[in-house]
């Protein structure tokens, strides 16, 4: 379970400060595709952002499975997103020097420090991808990947340390509408099979498809 309480998150701007998050408090189950929604700007990036440990809050706590991350150091923050989030940013932020599936191994050597990837981390990708239906493509350059492509080598590599929860930010922006239903129905699956999805989404129709929505409005 995810616990969000209080919290709250300013930014300095060239008009003073402004304050994006107001002492916002969320509930989040297990096994659970958790929208969030609102207008552009209003927060909704820095909100997740936080909830990975990406960025720190000025005010309130979050609690994932029982440890108080907002508590963390950077420390010990980075060691438990890697064991236990799954992030799916909006940039496509891969290395053009490696391959799609070295890119997605990185993921398991980063985590454990290790220099070369065990066959069992290569079969592990292996399988993501071909269960993202992109198995054909480990071995290409991720500049060459179509953009539904690009999201769900973004799937598979936040999936590749097994994290119970995984957080997307607008997934399935500037995608066509039967590979964002196709993107949303992977993390709907996720969800079923026990992982806590927090999606970030502007699209009603992949809202349709949350088991609960988070509207934030200023």
């Amino acid at each position: 379970m995810i616990l969000i309480e209080n919290l709250s998150k300013k930014f300095a701007t060239p008009n003073g400060e402004k304050k994006v998050l107001d002492n916002i408090s969320i509930s989040i189950k297990d096994g659970t595709l958790f929208g969030i929604s609102g207008d552009s700007g209003i927060g909704k990036s820095t909100l997740v952002s936080i909830i990975a440990g990406l960025q720190k809050a000025d005010e309130g706590k979050v609690a994932i499975d029982g440890t108080e991350t907002t508590s963390l150091s950077d420390d010990e923050m980075c060691a438990f997103r890697n064991r236990n989030i799954g992030f799916v940013s909006q940039e496509q932020s891969f290395l053009e020097n490696l391959n799609v599936i070295e890119n997605v191994v990185l993921v398991s050597l980063l985590s454990r420090k290790k220099r070369r990837a065990a066959r069992k981390d290569i079969e592990r990708a292996e399988k993501l991808l071909a269960d993202l239906g992109i198995g054909n493509l480990a071995k290409q350059s991720p500049s060459s990947l179509s953009g539904g492509e690009n999201r769900r080598l973004l799937i598979a590599r936040a999936l590749m340390n097994d994290p119970k929860t995984i957080i997307a930010d607008e997934p399935t922006d500037a995608l066509d509408r039967e590979t964002a239903d196709e993107t949303i129905g992977i993390f709907k699956r996720l969800s079923e099979s026990g992982k806590t999805v927090v999606l970030v989404t502007h699209d009603g129709e992949s809202l349709k498809k949350c088991d609960e929505i988070f509207f934030m409005r200023k």
